[in-house]
């Protein structure tokens, strides 16, 4: 669902621009570490660990970057306009090895396709398993509340 700017008031368009200003600040954390230490990993790789990190550490809490990152996932179409203008503008490639550009498109899908669903399985076990570590003893024995 997209999100336009003549629908979001004020206060919610700065809080979007503050998160969008630090999910980019982290971005570019990780292309400073790819650069110095000479990663062979995406900059944006390296800024989606040290987020997790944050997240998961407690640096970072999830409030901070949620209006943020529902915006750039809401506008995700518009980060594949460049690839249609590539195949407009490669048309005679596409036409004599267009078979081997579908077939590499086709296995690509499903690698990602399957990584992310074990990726959400991964995450959903690790966030019961959490949830569960983290839940105080009054809830886990119900015998030891006190009755008031």
């Amino acid at each position: 669902m997209s999100i336009t700017f003549r629908s979001l008031n004020q206060s919610v368009l700065l809080k979007i621009i503050f998160q969008l200003s630090l999910l980019i600040f982290i971005w570019w954390i990780g292309s400073v570490l790819q650069k110095l230490l000479n990663i062979p990993v995406s900059a944006g790789v390296i800024g989606l660990f040290l987020m997790l990190f944050a997240l998961l550490s407690g640096v970072f809490k999830l409030q901070w970057i949620k209006s943020g990152s529902d915006f750039i996932l809401g506008e995700l179409v518009l980060f594949f306009i460049p690839c249609v203008v590539g195949l407009i503008k490669y048309k005679h490639l596409f036409m004599t090895q267009g078979w081997q550009m579908v077939v590499a498109v086709v296995i690509g899908t499903v690698t990602v396709m399957v990584s992310t669903a074990y990726a959400v399985h991964f995450g959903f076990k690790l966030e019961s398993r959490l949830q569960a570590h983290h839940k105080p003893a009054t809830q886990d024995h119900p015998q030891e509340m006190e009755v008031k």
